[in-house]
């Protein structure tokens, strides 16, 4: 029936709306091309596809082609499938790369600030593995930053109480007595490779960063000028510059050791290198059992290191990360919009989002959370009186106009265009971002709305749009995302509360397509929580997962997704026991060589 059907405008010849079936059918099980199938199946479901032009199948047909693929996709038995999948050798991120050169050399530099932007990979994060290769330009940078990273570490004058600690932590040992400058250097070397490398360094790997020491020293440098130049080689080693972890010659998926544990959960909590306690617990051994890995997730969440999870993580799932760099008003004509006030708003978010981890709050409260975080200028701009000072405080809300996610002006901001608010895009933004159901790609012969109608100043957005919603292939989608965009209308372009828009009124009521009624955004708050509660709890995990791994998450990871939502939803979907349920999982602790990924359908 696809072939008879679809294969015409959608097969490998001509692949129209770039969608290509009859490729897609090739790759069983179905879910491995998920989305593909879901927006299939939701076309056929609707009776979009095929257009009305071209020929139908009988009713008969149609209704059993939709409940064949409804089975593949909806009905797949997702734990026959063993595979935890594989995270292959990355690079250090550039946020990856400076906290790391941090907590190694004990020194906060601006050590990235000329290396080349990171991309985002296919899972919506910058440290996925498909995109963090190493560029020339980038090794040229790394050079000269771990040049200078090792003389702002360990000055040649000691003036400062912060000097001489950085310099005792580098230089454990010394010559004198019965210890010669090799031992010595000996000694530094192999803890600092230890804590560079994250893992144990090879009598062979010592033996070639000591030549560096020795070579230096024959030419007349002194012990500490010989060590700082043996250092700066592991700063620019693959085993530095690289997440890589061991490889093992198997068919079977076999148990990541205790010192790659310790490296994926710094990298996840802090975007950091582990700590001495995490090498320490890997080296006994112990760093893996169920209650030693519990605590430790407790004691890295408290660490200031964990902000991450708000700056880098909550930043990229959400979007906010993009304020102030590819989201900002000309300063000339907006003299309010100032760096500082972005800088204010993209911390609310990630402050709120860390506190919530930190409380171990339910995952419903980055919808109606009732506190925030605010300096005296966001404060200001959100007309809540009684905040003074430049210093982000948390601040309990009693106004209903701020609150959660939806409330914030760094979510408001990004989800709108340049000159003007759209409930389309923050309307999308909630479906596909916050929640993970996107609506199914437009229609080939969508259409954009009308110039006649767009330049219209004498229609409301809202007006605008319904008569675009008029085309029978335009309303199954925007009936879906319009609602909770026009909810959020009071909100100007960059989150700022407003009455009037254009002269006229706001009308912020919204009807989905089941018929539910609410306005504003006490009313989208509840709508969510009501009928899209499962799916928060689902995206949140799938996309914590998918940043934990560093890699877009495939068919195989769905049942610890399964396995980790049935757990919060038995425990009050609680934060903490996200992350634990995340670092106990089967992908978060084994894997498996890509070379067996076609056999992976094998029974447990």
């Amino acid at each position: 029936m696809l072939g008879r059907y679809c294969f015409r405008c959608h097969g490998a010849e001509r692949q129209r709306g770039d969608l290509d079936i009859e490729s897609a059918l090739e790759a069983r099980p179905l879910v491995k091309r998920l989305d593909l199938w879901k927006n299939v199946l939701a076309r056929l479901r609707n009776e979009e596809m095929p257009p009305r032009k071209a020929r139908q199948p009988a009713a008969a047909e149609r209704a059993g082609l939709v409940s064949w693929l409804d089975r593949e996709i909806n009905e797949f038995d997702y734990d026959s499938v063993d595979d935890p999948g594989f995270e292959p050798v990355r690079r250090l991120t550039r946020v990856e790369y400076a906290n790391t050169m941090r907590d190694l050399l004990g020194v906060d530099l601006d050590l990235v600030a000329r290396f080349p932007a990171d991309l985002s990979g296919t899972s919506g994060f910058e440290n996925s593995a498909n995109t963090l290769f190493m560029q020339p330009d980038l090794l040229e940078r790394v050079i000269t930053a771990a040049e200078d990273a090792i003389e702002a570490a360990l000055p040649a004058s000691r003036t400062t109480p912060e000097d001489e600690a950085r310099f005792r932590r580098i230089f454990v040992a010394l010559p004198g007595g019965d210890t010669s400058p090799v031992d010595a250097a000996r000694a530094i070397l192999d803890r600092f490779l230890l804590r560079a490398y994250r893992r144990p360094p090879t009598g062979a790997e010592v033996d070639e960063v000591l030549g560096q020491f020795r070579s230096a020293l024959e030419a007349g440098a002194s012990f500490e000028d010989a060590v700082k130049r043996a250092l700066r080689v592991p700063l620019v080693s693959p085993h530095f510059l690289l997440r890589v972890e061991a490889a093992c010659d198997t068919d079977a998926s076999w148990q990541i050791d205790d010192w790659e544990l310790a490296s994926r959960l710094s990298y996840f909590l802090w975007a950091s290198m582990p700590d001495d306690e995490l090498l320490e617990l890997a080296r006994r051994g112990e760093l893996g059992k169920p209650d030693v890995l519990a605590s430790q997730v407790d004691r890295m969440i408290a660490d200031r290191r964990s902000s991450t999870l708000g700056t880098v993580f909550a930043a990229q799932w959400l979007g906010f990360d993009k304020l102030g760099v590819r989201v900002r008003l000309d300063p000339i004509e907006n003299p309010w919009c100032t760096d500082t006030l972005m800088d204010a708003m993209k911390a609310e978010s990630a402050m709120f989002f860390v506190a919530l981890i930190r409380d171990d709050e339910p995952i419903t409260r980055l919808v109606d959370g009732r506190f925030t975080f605010l300096n005296e200028e966001l404060a200001r701009f959100y007309r809540i009186r009684g905040v003074t000072g430049e210093a982000m405080r948390r601040v309990a809300l009693t106004t209903p106009l701020r609150g959660g996610v939806f409330g914030q002006a760094s979510i408001l901001a990004t989800t709108s265009y340049r000159d003007r608010t759209s409930p389309v895009l923050r309307g999308r933004w909630i479906l596909a971002d916050f929640l993970g159901t996107p609506p199914p790609p437009p229609p080939p012969d969508a259409g954009e709305i009308p110039e006649e109608i767009e330049e219209n100043d004498r229609l409301t957005m809202r007006e605008k749009l319904e008569l675009h919603r008029r085309k029978p292939q335009c309303r199954s989608c925007h009936d879906q995302i319009d609602p909770l965009g026009f909810s959020l209308e009071h909100y100007g372009r960059f989150g700022r509360w407003r009455e009037r828009r254009d002269g006229r009124r706001i009308d912020a009521r919204a009807r989905l397509p089941d018929g539910t009624e609410f306005e504003g955004l006490e009313g989208l708050r509840r709508v969510i929580l009501a009928k899209r509660r499962d799916d928060l709890v689902r995206q949140l995990t799938r996309k914590m997962l998918s940043y934990a791994l560093g890699r877009q998450l495939e068919y195989y990871d769905e049942a610890a997704v399964r396995r980790a939502v049935a757990a919060l939803e038995r425990d009050g979907l609680r934060f903490r026991d996200l992350i634990r349920e995340i670092v106990t999982s089967y992908p978060f602790r084994f894997k498996k060589n890509r070379a067996t990924q076609e056999s992976a359908g094998a029974t447990r």
